[in-house]
């Protein structure tokens, strides 16, 4: 168990040293364009919900 932490501890100290932080989900596998388009989606703000809340 010891060599299954110790190896686990120097990959995520390599994720980390590579910028793969949690914030940026961790991940070295390319997106698809499918995935980079909802996450681009996921990441703009909604306008409509901006825009209904500020004709009240």
């Amino acid at each position: 168990m010891k060599i299954i932490k110790k190896a686990w501890q120097h990959y995520c100290d390599w994720l980390d040293e590579m910028g793969l932080t949690p914030e940026n989900k961790r991940c070295c596998v390319p997106l698809d364009e499918r995935a980079q388009k909802a996450l681009r989606a996921e990441q703009q703000p909604d306008n409509a919900t901006d825009n209904k809340k500020a004709n009240k």
